[in-house]
């Protein structure tokens, strides 16, 4: 049986406590003794043994004929002098049974005894865990267990002896898992488990360690901000940029969003100037977009609220200031809570130039895109970053001599839409090879070749559902591209073409079986010809890698243009 299988775990421990300062003369004849008036398998109680000299001792439960009914330990090495033995009042895995009872411990044909009682089971927690021992406030920690019954267990964030956070969570008998969020302020906290019953009993406390630091030890939204700590919740603003973690993005992607609507007028492109002061006529620091662009909450007030965002700063905007991270004041009358949809979710990261589209809380497939590409006479082509709803489908539209299918708004003019193609014919030729990198007028241009589940700027037109969120990360200076392992296994057909593949589902190889190539031979003289496949989006080869990274290397400047286009900008740049 399982219970069974969890109370062997609850095994005795023998400890040897530093002599009483007695010589070996000086001490008794064996004696043996027991904590408190009764046992309560699977709660601890302490069983003293004192013994005239080193060796081993074996303790047994008798009954009164002295038939063993359990085995307390068996040739335990025990020293001269005073030593106690914690006992959880099982045998084999298997609780004692109730009743009065004979405890003997022997030794060298010595024995000595007391009476003991046995009374019901308590709950226990068998194996308590959690997932991280380190994290960063607001992160979710997994809390594992295995519960001797079922019961309620009940989890407590404790810091100088008060309780900081508290959690309850069903659990039946058995394994279980619950995950709580490290909502508190960065410090060193004791995460103190319980299994309780209905009737009020619980077993005793399992303790771990967990140490809460600082997310500004990680490249988040909000990186460059002076208030950068502050939120110790897990969201769209102080979420890691690690896509690998799932649980943390799916958590951010899912959060609520606050929005600012001065509620004259449903215009999707209508932007409202955030002010440097609490005051109208405060001079403005940046632009924000009404109903889609999210903004970070970190003071509110009852007039005027202190937020961050980057700013919407478009070519015919109050304020022209291109995508810096801004702090300032908007009317708190202004700000509205959305929930984003619940069963996908993008994100777009400007370093890497991918789309990663999460369904159900993972990591479903990646895309390539194009973000917007800054020159000197139009800074505002660059890509804002930060936190947005798409929040409406408008459809094809021309842009030069380009067609733009699918286009889906997020942020006033600014739409994710597929790769365009000329309007003369349709030609991807002069769009298609650049996704990947940076080409847009500001737009994020995402790829129509499906990747190996299906999905293409097709796909999510089709899985469209109004306030759907995309996270745009910045391409921070000191961010780095991973660099894959040698042995990483890839995909071509030559066959077929000169490609290579991240996926052997991926469509583009054909119908026969693909060879497969190590990353190491990739970037070696076998992969000179291979160009990475625009519909898997494989990594690129290290050369590349390389290049991005040196481009992007701590201490550095990756976009002076953008730098100097900032320099009449508003004060309280970040």
């Amino acid at each position: 049986m399982r219970r069974l299988r969890i109370l062997a775990l609850l095994m005795t421990v023998l400890l040897a406590v530093p002599g009483l300062g007695m010589a070996r003369a000086e001490l008794p004849e064996m004696q043996i003794g027991i904590s408190g008036g009764e046992v309560l398998p699977g709660s601890a109680s302490v069983i003293t043994v004192t013994v005239p000299e080193d060796g081993t001792c074996s303790i047994r439960v008798l009954d009164a004929d002295g038939e063993r009914i359990a085995a307390v330990a068996e040739d335990r090495p025990v020293s001269a002098g005073y030593n106690a033995l914690y006992w959880n009042g099982t045998y084999n895995g298997i609780a004692v049974p109730e009743g009065q009872w004979r405890l003997v411990a022997e030794m060298n044909g010595r024995t000595a005894e007391t009476s003991v009682t046995v009374g019901k089971m308590v709950p226990c927690l068998i194996t308590a865990s959690i997932s991280d021992a380190r994290v960063i406030p607001g992160r979710q920690v997994t809390a594992a267990w295995c519960a001797t019954e079922a019961g309620e267990v009940l989890i407590h964030l404790e810091s100088g002896g008060e309780v900081k956070a508290a959690f309850r969570f069903p659990a039946r008998a058995g394994d279980g898992t619950a995950e709580f969020e490290a909502d508190v302020p960065c410090g060193s906290y004791r995460v103190v488990m319980t299994l309780a019953r209905a009737d009020g009993t619980a077993s005793a406390p399992a303790e771990m360690p967990l140490d809460v630091v600082p997310p500004e030890t990680e490249f988040s939204p909000v990186y460059t901000s002076p208030y950068a700590g502050q939120d110790v919740r897990l969201n769209a603003w102080t979420v890691p940029m690690d896509i690998g973690d799932e649980t943390a993005v799916w958590q951010a992607l899912t959060a609520p969003v606050t929005v600012v609507d001065d509620g004259k007028n449903t215009d999707q492109r209508r932007q409202v100037i955030v002010r440097n002061e609490p005051s109208e006529d405060s001079e403005g620091v940046g632009m924000v977009t009404l109903l889609s662009q999210g903004v970070h909450v970190l003071e509110r007030g009852g007039e005027w609220s202190l937020i961050e965002c980057y700013s919407s700063s478009f070519h015919n905007s109050a304020i022209l200031n291109w995508n810096a991270l801004i702090q300032g004041y908007i009317p708190t009358r202004f700000l509205r809570e959305v929930v984003p949809n619940q069963e996908m979710g993008l994100v777009v990261d400007k370093l890497s130039q991918r789309m990663y589209v999460f369904l159900d809380g993972k990591l479903y497939s990646t895309l390539l895109v194009s973000t917007g590409l800054f020159n000197a006479k139009q800074p505002y082509n660059e890509t804002r970053s930060g936190e947005y709803l798409l929040v409406s489908r408008v459809g094809g539209f021309e842009s030069d001599n380009l067609y733009c299918p699918m286009a889906i708004r997020f942020n006033a003019g600014d739409m994710i839409h597929e790769v365009p193609y000329s309007k003369k014919y349709v030609d991807y030729s002069s769009t298609e090879p650049k996704l990947g990198t940076k080409a847009s007028h500001g737009c994020i241009r995402v790829q129509r070749k499906a990747s190996p589940e299906g999905v293409n700027m097709q796909w999510v037109w089709n899985h469209y559902k109004t306030n759907t969120k995309i996270l745009i990360w910045e391409d921070w200076q000191g961010r780095q591209l991973p660099v894959p392992a040698d042995d990483t296994v890839l995909y071509t057909n030559p066959r077929k073409n000169n490609l290579y593949h991240s996926s052997a589902s991926c469509g583009e190889l054909g119908t026969r079986r693909p060879e497969t190539v190590t990353y190491a031979e990739l970037c070696g003289e076998k992969g000179k010809k291979l160009k990475a496949c625009p519909a898997c989006a494989p990594v690129l080869k290290r050369s590349e890698l390389e290049e991005i990274n040196a481009l992007y290397a701590p201490g550095g400047d990756h976009d002076p243009g953008m730098t100097e286009a900032r320099k009449d900008c508003p004060r309280k740049i970040r």
